[in-house]
C-alpha cells in the first residue's frame, strides 16, 4: 500500500528557546520533517486575508521539488488563544508521481482538510492510503470540470494563448479568487504535460515573490510595484489579447474543451508533451478546422457515457455523422468501457428507445470484438445479457472463420465457435460446405460429447460434418473410446428416431465409410452392448454391404426387440447379461414383466425328445429363440414337431376315417353294377 504523510503547519507559543511562530504542530513520522519546515514554514504556510469567508479565503498550492511533491491547504484561522493572523496549513507529502496536479485539484473539497487549530493534546498524525486519495479526488475534480461553464470563454482563452505562445515559462494570472481552480482545471486538460516542467499552481496569493514560486500563481489583483525582478509573465484575464494564429487555435481549443469536454482534448491533443512555439505550430497544423471550428476527426465516444453530450448532438442533428465515425472503432475499446457502455445502453434505457441505432452499433462492436479474441469472460457476458440479435452474431461470426475452415484443435478456433454459440448464434450457421474440414475427427467427437447438451442443433450439425468428411484413419476406434456418444446423441435427437438414425448414419460413415462390412458389424453389435438404441441398427442396416452384415444386424434388432419386451435372453456366447426390462437410449423403457406371465419354454403340444427338451432347443438356454439362419431348408412342420416314421396319434385317425370311406365307397359302386 502507497502512502502519504500529513504535516500540519499552525501557530505555535514560544518554545524552551523562546522562539514563537508558524512551525510544524504535527506530523505522521516523516523522516523528513526538517527539511519540509525549511521549505514551507516562512514562505507558503502563512497567508493573508484573514477577513475573508472561510471557504473562500482557503489557498489550495501544489509544488513539486526534486524527489518529493506537496499538496497544500493554508486556512486563515484564529488560535485557541484568540489571536488572529495565525495560518493553518495542512500539507499532503508524497512522491512526485503520486502527488500530481490532478489529484491535488481533485482533492480542493476533501473533507479529510483540517478546520481548526490543535489543542496542543495532538501531535501525530496517521498515514494516508494513496488509493484512497485518489478515489476522493475523483469526484472534486470532475466538479471542478463543471464549474468551467462559469468562466467565460474569452478569459479563458486568454490564459491558454499565452501559455501556448510560451510553454515552457512560468505565469502569475490575474482573475476572480472562485475563478482560479477551474481555470487550472481547464489549463491541465487543453495543453497536457509539458516536457519537463511539471504543472505546479497556488489558487489564491496576494503576491508572486519569493522562491520556489508554481509554475501558476493566481492573484486577485495585481500587486503593488517593487523593486523586485519578477521573471514572471503576468496574465491579466480581463484584458483582450492581440489577434494572432495562436490567439484563434486557443479560442477553438476552447470552445472544443467547452463542447465536448476533456476527452476530447486527450483525442487530438500530440502524442509527445509540448515543449516549444514549435511544437504548438506543429499541433495547429495538424488539427482540421471546418467552418471555424475544430473538428474531432477522431471518434466521440463520449456521446456513449455523456447523456448532455448525446442531447447536444441529436439537437445538432451530428448522430449519423458520429455513428459513421464510431464504426470500426468501437471494438478496440477496452474491455472495460465497453462493458460499461453496454450496461448503460440496455433495451429498456431511454437513451435506448430514443436513439437504437447507437444501441446496435456498440451491440455489433460489442460482438465483434468478443469474437475476435479480445473479449475477456466479463465482456462475454455482459454481450449475452445485452441479448445480441442472431443475425449480428452470424453477420460477425462469418469473418473470422479462416478460409481453410475452423481446427478445433487450435484453442482460438474452437473458442471462436464456443463464443459465437454462446451469443446466440444461430446453428444453421454451422450447415456450410468446408466449415470443419480442417478439424480432426477426435477434435469434432469431443466437441459433440462436450457440448450437444447445450447445443444440440450445433451439434447435430458438427456430426453431419464429421460424416460428410468421409472414413478416416482411426475414428472407428476414437468413436468406440467416446462410448459411441450413445448419450450425446439422445440429447441431440430428444426423442426425434429420424435425427437419432441420421446421428448414427454420420458416425458409421465416418468410422466405416458407406459399406458396413460384416466384421464391422459384427464389432459395432459388440461395443453397442444391450442399451444401445435402436436407431443405431436402423442406421447400420441401411449401410450393410452384404447379407451376411444385414442378416447380423437384423438378428440383433430382433433380440433387442424380444429381449427389451421380456421375451428372450442374451444369446449364447454373446457376453451380455439379461437385464429384463432395463432401459435403453432412445425408447421408453419397457414395463416390467410380471411374476406370474413367464414364457413358456417351449409350445404347447411339442413332443420332448430323450434329454426332456424340445428337438430344435436342446442345446438353447432357458427362453432363448433359435437362430432362424440355422434352419435347414429341409426343416419342416412334420421334421419339427415329431419324429420320422413314428406318426402320431392325430394321423392315425385320419388315415382311418380315410380308408372306411374309401371301402364304402367301392362296395356302393359294386353293388349297383350287379343289379
Amino acid at each position: 500500500m502507497t502512502t502519504v504523510d500529513q504535516i500540519l503547519f499552525g501557530w505555535a507559543e514560544r518554545d524552551h528557546e523562546g522562539n514563537a511562530g508558524v512551525r510544524p504542530l504535527a506530523h505522521s513520522g516523516l523522516p523528513t520533517i526538517d527539511r519540509w519546515a525549511k521549505r514551507l514554514q516562512y514562505v507558503w504556510a502563512t497567508q493573508d486575508g484573514q477577513g475573508d469567508r472561510t471557504e473562500a479565503a482557503a489557498s489550495l498550492v501544489h509544488l513539486v521539488f526534486d524527489d518529493e511533491a506537496a499538496v497544500l491547504r493554508k486556512l486563515p484561522s484564529r488560535n485557541p488563544h484568540g489571536r488572529g493572523g495565525a495560518t493553518l496549513t495542512h500539507v499532503l507529502v508524497g512522491a512526485p508521481h503520486a502527488i500530481g496536479p490532478g489529484l491535488a485539484l481533485g482533492l480542493h473539497d476533501w473533507p479529510g482538510w483540517r478546520e481548526h487549530e490543535p489543542d496542543g493534546t495532538v501531535s501525530r498524525l496517521a498515514p494516508l492510503d494513496l488509493a484512497g486519495l485518489e478515489e476522493a479526488a475523483r469526484p472534486g475534480l470532475a466538479a471542478l470540470r463543471e464549474r468551467i461553464a462559469d468562466v467565460p470563454a474569452e478569459q479563458l482563452a486568454a490564459l491558454v494563448a499565452r501559455v501556448l505562445e510560451r510553454p515552457a515559462e512560468d505565469f502569475s494570472v490575474i482573475a476572480r479568487p472562485d475563478h482560479a481552480l477551474p481555470m487550472m482545471t481547464a489549463l491541465l486538460d487543453i495543453t497536457g504535460p509539458v516536457s519537463g516542467r511539471p504543472w505546479t499552481f497556488a489558487s489564491r496569493e496576494s503576491t508572486d515573490k519569493g522562491s520556489h514560486q508554481p509554475r501558476v500563481v493566481f492573484l486577485a489583483a495585481r500587486p503593488p510595484q517593487s523593486m523586485y525582478i519578477n521573471q514572471r509573465n503576468r496574465v491579466d484575464v480581463a484584458e483582450t489579447p492581440p489577434d494572432t494564429d495562436t490567439t484563434r487555435f486557443a479560442a477553438r481549443l476552447v470552445d472544443l474543451y467547452r463542447e465536448a469536454g476533456h476527452a476530447a482534448l486527450e483525442r487530438i491533443r500530440p502524442r509527445t508533451p509540448i515543449r516549444t512555439t514549435d511544437d504548438v505550430t506543429a499541433w495547429q497544423r495538424s488539427v482540421p478546422v471546418v467552418d471555424g471550428r475544430i473538428a474531432d476527426v477522431r471518434v466521440h465516444f463520449d456521446v456513449l457515457l455523456d447523456d448532455d453530450l448525446l442531447d447536444r448532438a441529436a439537437a445538432r442533428g451530428t448522430l449519423t455523422s458520429v455513428r459513421a465515425r464510431l464504426t470500426g472503432e468501437l471494438r478496440g475499446q477496452p474491455a472495460q468501457w465497453l462493458a460499461g457502455a453496454l450496461r448503460r445502453w440496455r433495451r429498456d434505457e431511454r437513451r435506448a428507445r430514443h436513439h437504437p441505432e447507437l444501441r446496435d452499433l456498440l451491440l455489433h462492436e460489442a460482438v465483434d470484438a468478443c469474437l475476435a479474441g479480445q473479449g475477456p469472460d466479463p465482456l462475454v457476458e455482459a454481450v449475452r445479457d445485452a441479448q445480441p440479435p442472431p443475425a449480428v452474431v452470424a453477420s460477425s461470426f462469418r469473418p473470422q472463420v479462416p478460409h481453410g475452415g475452423l481446427d478445433l484443435s487450435r484453442a482460438g478456433h474452437r473458442r471462436l465457435l464456443v463464443v459465437a454459440l454462446y451469443l446466440g448464434l444461430p446453428a444453421a450457421e454451422l450447415d456450410r460446405a468446408g466449415l470443419l474440414a480442417a478439424s480432426p475427427a477426435d477434435e469434432l467427437l469431443d466437441f459433440v460429447g462436450r457440448y450437444a447438451d447445450r447445443y444440440p442443433e450445433a451439434a447435430h450439425l458438427v456430426l453431419r460434418h464429421l460424416g460428410d468428411a468421409g472414413e478416416g484413419r482411426g475414428t472407428a476406434r476414437l468413436w468406440y473410446d467416446h462410448g459411441l456418444l450413445l448419450g450425446p446423441v439422445d440429447r441431440i435427437a430428444g426423442g426425434d428416431r429420424v435425427k437419432e438414425v441420421d446421428c448414427f448414419r454420420h458416425l458409421l460413415l465416418a468410422a466405416y465409410g458407406p459399406r458396413l462390412k460384416r466384421d464391422d458389424a459384427a464389432v459395432l453389435i459388440e461395443r453397442a452392448g444391450v442399451r444401445a438404441p435402436l436407431g443405431l441398427f436402423a442406421a447400420a442396416l441401411e449401410l450393410a454391404s452384404d447379407e451376411g452384415a444385414e442378416q447380423r444386424i437384423r438378428y440383433e434388432i430382433s433380440e433387442q426387440f424380444l429381449r427389451d419386451h421380456g421375451y428372450a435372453a442374451p444369446a449364447p456366447g454373446s457376453g451380455r447379461r439379461h437385464r429384463p426390462g432395463g432401459p435403453v437410449l432412445g425408447r421408453p423403457p419397457a414395463p416390467p414383466e410380471p411374476p406370474a406371465a413367464r414364457p413358456a419354454p417351449y409350445p404347447a403340444g411339442a413332443r420332448l425328445d430323450a434329454a426332456g427338451a424340445p428337438p430344435d432347443t436342446a442345446h438353447a438356454p432357458h427362453g432363448a429363440v433359435p437362430d432362424p439362419a440355422q434352419w435347414g431348408p429341409s426343416a419342416g412342420l412334420g421334421t419339427r414337431r415329431g419324429r420320422p416314421g413314428r406318426p402320431d396319434t392325430v394321423n392315425v385317425l385320419v388315415v382311418t376315417a380315410l380308408a372306411l370311406a374309401l371301402i364304402g365307397l367301392v362296395s356302393f359302386f359294386v353293388l349297383t353294377s350287379v343289379r
